[in-house]
């Protein structure tokens, strides 16, 4: 069983034009490295299930959560209640932030890592 990886091990996806996410998840929570190449526009959506945290590394983005839009850069924390709509959008050049979500999203299963023996979850 393995606990770690490196991000380089993992795959990329582009999920929207521009968007590049890379994922890994537990069983309870899931963490994406999203990689934003301007121009990139994130459409309003809500998550009815999930939390999200966002930690941005590297770049500045834009992100408006329940109304309220603000610049995030290195270092920068947003957090997005669930059922809360969001969007976001790239600001220049290249941004990378983290994105863990609670509990995991099933669309990050890709890169799970300490499942195969793990006991099932209680509710």
């Amino acid at each position: 069983m393995t606990y770690w990886t490196s991000w380089d091990a993992l795959p990329e996806v582009e999920g929207l034009p521009n968007n590049f996410r890379t994922a890994v998840a537990g069983r309870q929570m899931g963490l994406n490295r999203i990689r934003w190449v301007h121009p990139t526009v994130l459409p309003e959506h809500e998550h009815p299930e999930h939390e999200q945290a966002n930690v941005v590394i590297q770049g500045r983005i834009e992100l408006t959560v329940g109304g309220e839009t603000f610049e995030l850069g290195v270092g920068d924390v947003a957090v997005v209640p669930r059922g809360v709509p969001h969007s976001g959008r790239s600001l220049e050049g290249e941004a990378v932030f983290l994105e863990v979500f609670s509990p995991l999203r099933i669309e990050n299963l890709i890169g799970a890592l300490g499942a195969p023996s793990l006991p099932p979850a209680e509710d």
